[in-house]
């Protein structure tokens, strides 16, 4: 009775916070305990004690079972080659994936062993018995929005929950990497996969030269009258442009930025955006949201065709946007060559 009350204010504290980061359901049937992960932490030294913004999470054993809150937390599993017991979902990647939950370069890293879906919007029996019946040795959650102290407070009485120093989704990928790689003692392997994925980028940098000192300007999306634009390049898609040459633009870097990097901009200020090319995120690749603005239209960028559209159904703006070693290394693939052809244009 005492562990199911516990469970029960586990899965309230979770339903709140999912609820208002907009995460959204999709259940699955499949047995829950079939898929563990396989971390090999046997060379790491125990107990690990890891730092977060809500408290110390020390691990006392090498961790098999761990439960991601966040999709970016299941990609850096997947990249130090741990299966998630779960892949978290939400509304975006659920509607961005005709519902699977699986974004592509996850679906590259696990083949045909998918691990069962958890339902962040549920209901707080249900999320409480998913966690229960999943028996994680581990949570991870440096990407999961809705992770606050008393959530955090009840999470901890049962399992280490690593999480992020800061906020959420708000510290290098790199750094996070390292700290759940810490915590499953396989510190070696973030070296390695880290130091593989800059290469990666190092060498799509190499590849198309052009990108080198290129300004661009981010349109994130509509905010209901106002643009919201990158005004920061020190982490999610900012970090990608600049690690291939990109530069923010000057105008961008005036903007009033706020905890996620983004600044707003009105309408009537659309011709500021002009850069050497334009990234603009779209739900399905189209731009009518900025096409039925002639200002938009009569930017030297637009008529020049130096425009990248990162449509969010195909997973682009995601992969860039809450990067991992793996995410970056299919966005790479996909996206550097778009960015090199709207770079050409603008010469």
């Amino acid at each position: 009775m005492r562990i199911h009350k516990r469970l029960r204010r586990i899965g309230v504290a979770l339903a709140a916070t999912a609820m208002l980061v907009g995460v959204t359901a999709c259940g699955s049937d499949t047995d829950s305990g079939s898929s563990s992960g396989s971390a090999t932490a046997s060379d790491g030294e125990f107990p690990v004690t890891v730092s977060g913004k809500f408290g110390e999470a020390t691990v006392e054993s090498a961790p098999t079972r761990a439960l991601p809150l966040s999709p970016q937390d299941a990609d850096i599993l997947l990249s130090l080659g741990v299966t998630p017991l779960a892949l978290p979902v939400d509304a975006q990647n659920l509607a961005a994936t005709g519902g699977t939950g699986v974004w592509p370069w996850e679906a590259e890293a696990l083949g045909a062993d998918v691990p069962p879906l958890l339902n962040m919007d549920g209901g707080a029996t249900v999320i409480a018995e998913q966690i229960a019946a999943l028996q994680p040795d581990i949570i991870v959650s440096t990407g999961f929005w809705g992770l606050e102290q008393n959530t955090y407070d009840q999470l901890a009485e049962q399992f280490p929950v690593v999480h992020f120093d800061y906020r959420a989704n708000g510290e290098p990928w790199q750094d996070s990497t390292r700290k759940i790689a810490s915590a499953l003692g396989i510190p070696e392997k973030a070296e390695e996969v880290i130091e593989q994925a800059e290469a990666d980028l190092d060498a799509a940098k190499e590849q198309y030269p052009a990108l080198e000192g290129t300004t661009y300007n981010a349109i994130i999306g509509d905010t209901g009258g106002q643009l919201s634009v990158l005004a920061a390049d020190d982490r999610g898609i900012g970090q990608f442009l600049n690690s291939l040459g990109l530069e923010l633009s000057e105008y961008a870097n005036t903007l009033q930025v706020d905890a996620d990097g983004r600044g707003v901009l009105s309408y009537e200020e659309i011709s500021q955006l002009d850069a050497d090319l334009l990234v603009v995120v779209s739900p399905t690749g189209d731009l009518g949201y900025l096409t039925k603005f002639e200002a938009w239209n009569r930017l030297p960028a637009v008529e020049r065709g130096a425009v990248v559209s990162l449509a969010r159904n195909t997973g682009m703006p995601n992969a860039v946007g809450f990067p991992s070693a793996l995410s970056l290394k299919w966005a790479t693939d996909e996206i550097a060559p778009m960015l090199a052809d709207a770079a050409a244009k603008s010469e």
